[in-house]
């Protein structure tokens, strides 16, 4: 490995990020901007959540917190239930929250009246620290891409009414963006629907991104079908991805997750290279680029340790590092990555 790859890496990605445009919403952004913990209460009907298969129904409930200040707040909201998979294995769903217009202004919620709130899939402590570190996988993403989801912890109490008597759970859960708000926020635009063939995804990022999956145990998600990744045109010619939904990773090794009958792995922590084969010095550059991020990458786990029982937060850790260990490792890099690329030729040079 050359060190002027290295060099090139981190020169570029600086450039990247200090280029992006953003807009003037993202810059007074309460909700994102404060990272401490947001405490928050609701009431629902959890049953009536799942059950209902509509995507256009939303059940009326109060959303308290506290505002910047410390001061408590309430706010009327909309829920959904997302996620059919989740839904089906889960007791607590991902839910949607849309704040009624009008409701969210001069409140911390301001810009954001769509949001998504990622819940523990049951009860129980183990399940908050599957949801901690999927919350801690966006918080490494934001580390690594120039283009991620805005996200931040909360500490949710839910208080589920489906019975006479209510119950209620303490929760730690996130709130992240919506993607009409992240397209927004750089001035783009999404790829709704169609596929997106991979030469017309920007190398870089889409090389970045087939690293990060690789690290974090990742094989649920797909650039050409924008599944658990979201395409934005950035008025280039080019498309950029914006990775999601991460539970199904080996980083998370949730119980539920398991690897597609197809791929030649038996469990979500044995980790499978997906990325398409790219020129060598380009895969050079990225390696680098990782290498160069190691310790802040590291950094970011250990900064979420609070929110981790001693055995998860050991498990993850060793887990990210085995990472960087073959990226380290000459033979491994070869054998475990770049060996299992997928060839992929363009239109143009198939003629």
């Amino acid at each position: 490995m050359q060190v002027n790859f290295l060099v090139k890496g981190i020169l570029t990605l600086v450039l990247v990020v200090s280029l992006l445009p953003r807009s003037a919403a993202y810059q007074k952004d309460k909700l994102f901007a404060d990272q401490v913990p947001l405490d928050m209460e609701m009431d629902t009907n959890i049953k009536f959540l799942k059950n209902s298969e509509s995507d256009t129904v939303f059940f009326s409930s109060w959303l308290k917190f506290k505002d910047s200040a410390g001061n408590p707040d309430s706010i009327p909201v909309d829920l959904r239930a997302r996620g059919n998979s989740r839904r089906a294995q889960c007791f607590f769903p991902p839910l949607w929250l849309k704040i009624p217009n009008g409701e969210a202004k001069n409140t911390i919620f301001q810009g954001n009246r769509s949001l998504k709130l990622v819940l523990p899939c049951q009860e129980g402590e183990n399940y908050n620290h599957l949801a901690v570190k999927e919350y801690v996988i966006y918080k490494l993403y934001e580390e690594i891409s120039p283009y991620y989801f805005r996200t931040r912890l909360v500490n949710l109490t839910l208080i589920d009414r489906q019975n006479k008597k209510a119950k209620s759970y303490s929760l730690n859960a996130f709130v992240l963006e919506d993607i009409d708000q992240v397209a927004k926020n750089y001035q783009a635009k999404q790829k709704k629907t169609g596929l997106v063939l991979p030469h017309l995804i920007n190398d870089t990022l889409a090389l970045s991104q087939d690293f990060f999956a690789f690290m974090i145990g990742n094989t649920d998600w797909s650039n050409t079908t924008q599944h658990n990744v979201r395409m934005l045109d950035i008025g280039n010619g080019m498309y950029v991805p914006v990775a999601y939904d991460f539970d199904y990773s080996g980083f998370v090794n949730a119980p539920y997750a398991l690897p597609y009958d197809y791929l030649p792995i038996k469990n979500v922590t044995e980790r499978l290279y997906r990325g398409i084969c790219r020129n060598p010095e380009l895969t050079e550059w990225v390696r680098a680029y990782y290498l160069q991020k190691e310790t802040q990458l590291l950094k970011i786990l250990d900064e979420n340790r609070i929110h981790l029982s001693n055995s998860e937060f050991d498990s993850a850790r060793a887990y990210l590092s085995g990472f960087f260990d073959i990226l380290k490792n000459d033979l491994a890099f070869q054998s475990q990555m770049i060996g299992s690329c997928q060839q992929y030729e363009t239109p143009a040079a198939r003629k």
